[in-house]
């Protein structure tokens, strides 16, 4: 069967090749709009994977662990084949939009962010994030905190007070400019939260905001070539990061360093690096779910309705992947894995191949309808600051599905989301 992986991969590139002549042609597209991230989403994912394995790399964990057997080529096969039906129907959508968007006539009153609300929001956030960072977090030099938070030590309300400060300091840079003295607040934190050892987003999600503000403040829609050779730098070191902060947290010396550098090229090759197997891991989603029989139709998404209750008074509360916790086997443990379902995977669950159509579609049509309405608006509009944070996001929603719209907008960004909600809500009742 492994021969029909070059088939796969075929197809792939034919359709990577026609949608992005597509999008770049006439999609109107720029570094900030959905389709943009979903490119490089896809080749990273879907085309260098299965590239690699029609040229000799081993399937993820193939017989490594007990509870993740070996994925097989038709299962890629299939992942990969579904994976370009979705990313042809979200192309689609774009491609809709982009050209319906000249007749859209916008007839609503800019609302901008409130600057009296944003300075209550942030007098109570900034205090909050500054604790957060130094009673959870390691800082490089010093240590880590021995604070015992009990039971709320894994609350994601505690946990999230770790981003309060970066957060707060977005929103003024988004408000004020880019200030020194804000800027360097952010560099600090990125700093910080790049040893972390865990949740690489949190570093990647602010310079990303970052950037795409910087160049929609620019009126420039790609980046030039200095901004891409750092980029190119950036994703060199953001994709070890996790692993070289825990090193670094459990006191490495340089030549340890180094040898995990080795050890991290050698994972590529033996098939052990979940950082290029999200492909394997939504194949075997695909998998797990046709042996379970039956599909979800949208209930997937209602454990967003219990998500703001803390765990610590529902201990059974429904995880908001409970449903890869259900199609788990003991040869295939999805959640003992930490498995990734892509949006594809959680689309499948929902309605099998038609949720790989229409849910991607649907979502690719009105992330694409915001993008237009933001282009031209006033550069304080609450609407252009959440668009940018759910820019800064997106591949989240595409690596996890649709719940992440909600939990990084709201939960992850909560100093951004008060200060756009009640800016919003002041408005509405002037």
């Amino acid at each position: 069967m492994r021969e029909n992986l070059f088939f796969a991969s075929g197809v792939d590139i034919v359709v990577l090749f026609i949608c992005s002549w597509l999008l770049f042609r006439h999609g109107k597209i720029s570094i900030y709009h959905p389709a943009t991230t979903y490119l490089v989403f896809h080749v990273f994912v879907f085309s260098a994977r299965i590239l690699f394995l029609t040229t000799g790399a081993n399937f993820f964990l193939g017989g490594q662990i007990d509870y993740f057997t070996e994925i097989e080529a038709h299962e890629i096969i299939k992942a990969s084949l579904l994976a370009d039906v979705g990313f042809i129907s979200m192309t689609i959508a774009w491609l809709w939009e982009a050209n319906r968007r000249v007749s859209i006539v916008i007839r609503k009153s800019v609302i901008l962010l409130d600057e009296n609300i944003l300075k209550l929001v942030l007098f109570i956030t900034i205090p909050i994030g500054i604790w957060g960072v130094f009673s959870q977090l390691y800082i490089p030099g010093f240590g880590k905190a021995q604070i015992n938070f009990g039971a709320w030590s894994e609350s994601s309300y505690l946990q999230n007070t770790q981003n309060w400060l970066i957060l707060s300091c977005l929103v003024i840079v988004f408000k004020y400019g880019f200030q020194k003295y804000s800027l360097t607040i952010i560099g600090i934190c990125l700093f910080i939260l790049a040893f972390q050892g865990q949740h690489r987003y949190r570093v990647l999600s602010p310079c990303l905001f970052l950037l795409f503000l910087y160049l929609h403040r620019e009126n420039k829609k790609w980046l030039s070539p200095r901004f891409v050779i750092i980029t190119l730098i950036g994703i060199l070191v953001f994709l070890p990061m996790k692993y070289v902060g825990k090193l670094i947290q459990q006191g490495a010396s340089t030549e340890d360093l180094v040898e995990f550098a080795s050890e991290y090229r050698e994972s590529l090759k033996i098939g052990a690096n979940a950082d290029f197997s999200f492909l394997d891991m939504y194949a075997s989603t695909l998998t797990l779910i046709d042996q379970h029989g039956e599909y979800y139709y949208g209930s997937t998404y209602f454990t967003l309705l219990f998500s703001p209750i803390p765990r610590q008074f529902w201990e059974n509360k429904p995880s908001l992947v409970q449903w890869m916790t259900d199609i788990s086997t003991p040869s295939r443990n999805l959640k003992e894995l930490g498995s990734v379902a892509t949006i594809y995977g959680e689309s499948y669950a929902n309605f099998g191949i038609l949720g790989i159509i229409f849910i991607p579609f649907l979502f690719a049509k009105y992330s694409a309808r915001w993008y237009y309405k933001i282009l031209n608006t006033n550069a304080q509009s609450a609407n252009l600051f959440l668009y940018l944070c759910f820019a800064a996001m997106v591949i989240q929603v595409y690596r996890d599905g649709l719940n992440a719209v909600f939990i990084f907008l709201t939960i992850y960004n909560m100093p951004g989301f008060f200060v756009y909600f009640f800016s919003i809500l002041k408005q509405k009742r002037a």
